[in-house]
């Protein structure tokens, strides 16, 4: 995921402007403390991006904003196309609670429209690691590989809908339904199967 953070020169400090940019390339961050698997916090902490812009001339309601004027930011985050609508809601609520987390006034992001975030989703195709393209199944290739052996022995699933290999090791999230035992890279995905699961259930 590419992130670009941008707020008027001068408006932060230094090391608040590090922290933020920092907190907004923090897996644990995102996923709100929840455990994920060490193998996808490595492959998806290297694949956080956090580049910060501040622009010289930063301009709202036909006003320039100068570094003495409270801070304004945009967030922008760059995320496979597929995954841009599911992912939407969870991304504003992340940026705007670390930029709230660095405020002198933490209610101000809440208060005043002073965040502005982007979810930009990029097309199937134009994305690229390891000098090839990589498409969104391509990525979660990329998070399963650290337990593609324990898959291939037995050891491991696959979440039915994201499709990330989860390691059965007793830490996993599971579920055992209908007789099957499923792994789930969180416990979001595995709600949202039981939901699908029971709908199908009640409409049969």
């Amino acid at each position: 995921m590419f992130i670009e953070l941008f707020v008027p020169r001068g408006s932060l400090d230094p090391e608040r402007l590090r922290r933020l940019a920092a907190c907004l390339g923090n897996v644990t961050e995102l996923t709100e403390g929840e455990r994920i698997q060490p193998g996808w916090e490595q492959v998806l902490g290297s694949l956080m991006q956090v580049v910060v812009h501040q622009p010289e001339v930063w301009v709202v309601d036909q006003r320039v904003l100068d570094a003495v004027a409270a801070p304004r930011y945009v967030v922008r985050f760059h995320v496979p196309g597929p995954w841009r609508k599911a992912m939407s809601d969870a991304l504003v609520s992340y940026a705007t609670r670390v930029v709230a987390d660095v405020e002198a006034d933490a209610e101000r992001p809440y208060r005043e429209p002073v965040v502005q975030v982007q979810v930009v989703g990029v097309t199937e195709g134009s994305m690229g690691v390891y000098g090839r393209t990589v498409d969104s199944e391509g990525l979660v290739e990329l998070m399963s590989e650290p337990y593609r052996k324990d898959f291939d022995e037995g050891r491991a699933v696959r979440d039915p809908l994201c499709g990330v290999i989860v390691p059965l090791d007793g830490t996993a999230v599971t579920l055992e339904w209908e007789g099957t035992l499923y792994g789930f890279c969180c416990s979001a995905c595995r709600e949202e199967f039981l939901r699908r699961q029971r709908k199908e259930t009640a409409s049969a």
